[in-house]
């Protein structure tokens, strides 16, 4: 197994203050103190916003789905337009006097109190004028009212069918932020299907990685009915009551991709391979890692996306993309026997001022990168001959299938907690274990690669097609649900497939 080993942090990067330490110490008191404030003290920091008014009136539901059996949610029996709004949910005694309903263009806690006294033309996004009233929009009928308060939260993440209608369903994608979102998912389980979801790290399981928040992975791999996983062998850890299915995030929403690369299928490959070390803002910024870099002395406000530039690339990014390992492989990469070239993503801070040391051999061969937005990543992928993916510590690499559908195929670490199910040596791309056959996956890739079109074997575009996307994945999904939970829980007429929202 690779070992993921601790770069040693060099003088340069370590602690190099832009701002006075009085003055550092001050912003990040404020800091606390508004995080204090805004959300409990273990709370979640940065939280998605709740779901835009343009993703509500997408499409008009006429009938239901009904059965006998009792449903997790509302009554199967829907009441009339007309009744919806004398019809008591129960709500969790958290979210009682909160701003939930979405008006249009303001906010309000229910659907009777957005007009304020302007009728009509203050009634829209999650509602409708119906009767000289502004009652609950009849396109959500289906879902639990508190359905977009609860996945407002981080942890709990929002699904749609395959017309982009919003359903009773919803996945969990990683450890519980908020201190109370254990009680928010106990309060609505018997009414709403929560499923669990590989996205973020190793969960459901422990990370190994030492900068992550801790918790107990008996923990999550018994809380729900059902998990979606990147898991060789789920029976090993999941009880026999919990349902699995291999399946992650990083299998859905591949079309954006696909679309890029065929608006630029002319580009010319210019580098052997591209390495993407940055992560979301909403993974970095977690109450576990503001501690830790508290006590590092480093810098808090340019940990957000980039990889630990500020220690060199030691951190909780860094450890998740094993980038000291990345180290070592491109003293292999650069040397005179290979002359790989490629690019680092997120490997410099974003005032472009400093970049993670990196060998000297490297020098004009390796592009080291800012964090970029998805567009510009996309720029570089591809224009890559493949995809570096020498991390451990990650249950769902987006990245892995965002180049198999632009045909970028991947050299991977065998031992990935998810993403193998995407490599068939060959055909999609080439495992490694560790350093004593990097240099043998290394020279097959670039062999195979580096002779134009008419010598690659590799079909990642295929593969990916014929296996992963909505159109694969999602209605896999939907059948997945309905084997076991098909008595319980009822969908929009139509519904043939499920599809997990967001990153």
């Amino acid at each position: 197994m690779v070992e993921i080993r601790s770069a040693s942090t060099t003088p340069s990067c370590r602690g190099r203050l832009r701002l006075s330490q009085q003055v550092y110490i001050v912003l990040l008191i404020a800091t606390l103190l508004l995080i204090i404030l805004s959300t409990s003290i273990f709370g979640n920091i940065v939280q998605p916003s709740s779901v835009s008014d343009n993703h509500v009136h997408i499409r008009a539901i006429d009938n239901l789905r009904k059965t006998d059996a009792p449903s997790i949610g509302i009554d199967m029996e829907q009441p009339s337009i007309h009744e919806r709004d004398t019809i008591e949910y129960k709500t969790y005694p958290g979210f009682i006097g909160e701003v939930s309903v979405k008006c249009g263009g303001h906010e309000a806690r229910t659907c009777d109190e957005c007009p304020q006294g302007n009728g009509a033309s203050w009634c829209h996004g999650q509602c409708e004028w119906i009767d000289e009233k502004c009652v609950r929009s009849s396109q959500l009928e289906h879902l639990h009212p508190d359905y977009f308060r609860i996945t407002a939260r981080y942890a709990f993440q929002p699904v749609m069918n395959n017309n982009h209608v919003f359903v009773n369903v919803i996945m969990v994608r990683s450890p519980f932020r908020n201190r109370d979102d254990e009680d928010v998912y106990k309060f609505y389980r018997d009414e709403i299907l929560f499923l669990g979801i590989s996205s973020f790290e190793s969960f459901p399981l422990k990370s190994p990685n030492p900068y992550s928040a801790k918790y107990e992975s008996e923990y999550y791999l018994n809380m729900f009915p059902g998990f979606l996983h990147m898991m060789r062998d789920p029976n090993v850890y999941f009880p026999d009551s919990t349902k699995t299915i291999l399946m992650s995030q990083s299998d859905f929403m591949l079309d954006e991709p696909q679309f890029f690369r065929q608006e630029h299928a002319n580009d010319a490959k210019i580098y052997d391979f591209v390495y993407s070390g940055g992560v979301s803002r909403d993974q970095l910024f977690y109450f576990a890692q503001i501690i830790m870099h508290i006590i590092t002395n480093s810098i808090l406000f340019d940990q957000f996306q980039d990889q630990d530039v500020e220690t060199d690339c030691v951190g909780w990014a860094s450890y998740n993309k094993n980038f000291s390992f990345v180290r070592e492989a491109l003293e292999v990469m650069c040397s005179s026997e290979f002359n790989v070239t490629g690019v680092l993503v997120a490997n410099k801070n974003k005032a472009d001022t400093m970049a993670c040391t990196i060998p000297a051999a490297c020098d004009g061969k390796i592009v080291q990168t800012t964090f970029l937005d998805q567009d510009e990543f996309f720029d570089y992928l591809v224009k890559a001959r493949w995809v570096f993916l020498p991390q451990i510590c990650d249950a769902s690499p987006r990245v892995s299938t965002q180049a198999l559908s632009m045909d970028i195929p991947l050299l991977m670490n065998r031992n990935i907690m998810g993403g193998w199910k995407y490599v068939v040596p060959g055909r999609t791309g080439e495992f490694f274990h560790d350093m004593s056959d990097f240099k043998d996956s290394l020279r097959t890739i670039l062999d195979n690669t580096r002779g134009g079109r008419r010598s690659n074997p590799y079909k990642p575009l295929e593969f990916v097609q014929k296996h992963y996307g909505n159109i694969n994945a999602g209605p896999k999904l939907y059948e997945f649900v309905m084997t076991h939970w098909g008595d319980k829980i009822r969908f929009p007429e139509g519904t043939t497939a499920l599809i997990p929202t967001g990153a």
